[in-house]
């Protein structure tokens, strides 16, 4: 090895606090693995690695087969160990020079004498009870059942969860780094977005400019006509005079924090008086719920918000007929918004999901059992430093409108003539996504990561357009 420059997010003080702060919650040691590369389809033809995420908040190296092992009570520093896999005699000529120990220790925070081969770590937890935060990565999973580690319990995940909600100066340095790539991303498929290009064309001008910045994909992109289909992938479909165009991609910076961003505009950058409607009607919705997120403020709330400006929409369209007020508390809004306004963002595009509903859930709140509302993936009260995205939407879903245990309920409010005109005409769907983070003052209102990309829809067709 040599002195090949390893740059990670924080400094290495802030690495240390943060091992610290998790060794004062916890009662016994904690392991976290990075994780190793997944093979598409023979062991050496590999995806890009990416290392687990908490490995990397409490400041692992992103090296593959390695993990940072935690005692009670460290510093952040003793009691801290780092064990790593040390590069084959080949390694140099397919994959060239890795970072030297001293160097990785020196970004980490951790003591140079406290770097270990990746082995040792079995003797380090043989008959110790030891918690193990573990990818789903085959050998890392084999490793943890083979040396009988032990999962964390929920008092564990929840000290990892508390630490990483909340996101520290370095941290939105990184994120906002990662909005601009983003936004830069995404006016450029704005720009490739003309008639007789495809959905490939645009992507591919999305993808280039990450490239440019040298960021990934956060996450598979969804760049499509079909933008009903809420995770729907790019299929190469011409765009054509008439149709909607829904991109929803972010960037991932170097250190593995994420933007996460969402536009829908017309293909030919005129819209069509429903389209325009019903886009205005998901910016109000929008504006108001980014709004609202000021601490204190429960985010189901700031759903609930978005969803009764979406049900005033609807009414004003005549596909919703009532009063807006008593379809959002009926949950009308479902057929048309069905899924949550955001998620919380962070190191992953879904930060903390790998942790489940402990993740996005306060303690004593569940999931609703209500179609729609169901898919919310946060429900916590917000606090200066967390990170969310705001992403409501309109859609008309035809595999919903086939379903009676959904539409049934709402006869008596749905325009089905007017629905079943829109389904006919492959109306698509409509989501526009901005990435937030709450502020101390409420008065300040929250940081919108990705206010420099417009949503206006004249800007917005403007920028198609080529203005």
């Amino acid at each position: 090895m040599n002195d090949t420059p390893l740059k990670l997010t924080s400094a290495s003080t802030a690495y240390q606090r943060r091992r610290a702060a998790l060794a004062a919650k916890v009662s016994r040691p904690v392991v976290f693995f990075s994780g190793h590369a997944l093979a598409r389809s023979y062991a050496t033809n590999v995806h890009i690695f990416r290392a687990e995420s908490s490995y990397l908040y409490f400041g692992g190296p992103p090296l593959e087969h390695a993990a940072l092992l935690i005692e009670p009570g460290s510093d952040g520093r003793d009691g801290c160990t780092w064990f790593r896999t040390p590069p084959g005699p080949d390694d140099p000529l397919w994959l060239g020079p890795s970072p030297s120990d001293t160097v990785c220790a020196d970004a980490s925070g951790i003591d140079a004498k406290q770097i270990k081969d990746f082995d040792a770590l079995e003797s380090a937890c043989t008959n110790r009870d030891v918690a193990a935060f573990t990818p789903h990565h085959p050998d890392t999973l084999s490793q943890a059942r083979r040396w009988k580690l032990s999962e964390p319990n929920d008092d564990e995940t929840l000290a990892v969860v508390d630490l990483r909600l909340i996101k520290d100066d370095d941290e939105l340095i990184a994120m906002r780094f990662a909005a601009q790539a983003g936004v830069a991303a995404h006016r450029a498929a704005m720009r490739a977005a003309q008639i007789g290009h495809t959905e490939s064309d645009v992507q591919a001008a999305l993808e280039a400019e990450l490239v440019r910045r040298q960021c990934r994909l956060s996450f598979s992109p969804i760049c499509t006509v079909r933008g009903e289909v809420l995770h729907g992938e790019c299929a190469g479909r011409p765009l054509q005079k008439g149709s909607l165009l829904l991109v929803d991609a972010g960037a991932e910076e170097p250190g593995g924090y994420t933007s996460d961003i969402t536009r829908t505009y017309p293909a030919s950058g005129e819209w069509t008086p429903i389209q325009r409607h019903l886009y205005e009607t998901v910016l109000r919705a929008q504006h108001a719920a980014i709004e609202a997120c000021v601490p204190g403020k429960r985010y189901l709330d700031v759903h609930t918000i978005a969803a009764r400006i979406i049900c005033e929409g609807l009414v004003s369209a005549e596909l919703l007929t009532g009063e807006p007020a008593d379809l959002a508390r009926r949950g009308a809004y479902g057929l048309f918004f069905p899924h949550g306004v955001g998620h919380l963002l962070g190191l992953g595009v879904h930060d903390l999901e790998e942790f489940g509903d402990l993740g996005g859930y306060a303690k004593g709140r569940t999931r609703s059992e209500r179609f729609g509302d169901c898919f919310l993936r946060l429900d916590r009260d917000l606090e200066p430093g967390m990170a969310v995205t705001i992403e409501p939407g309109i859609y008309l879903v035809p595999s919903i409108w086939e379903r009676n245990d959904l539409v049934r309920p709402f006869e008596d409010v749905v325009n089905r003539t007017r629905v079943d005109a829109l389904l006919a005409d492959k109306f698509g769907g409509i989501r526009i996504e901005e990435d937030v983070v709450v502020r101390a003052k409420p008065s300040d209102g929250p940081e919108i990561l990705t206010a420099d990309l417009p949503n206006n829809p004249d800007e917005v067709s403007a920028i198609i357009q080529g203005a």
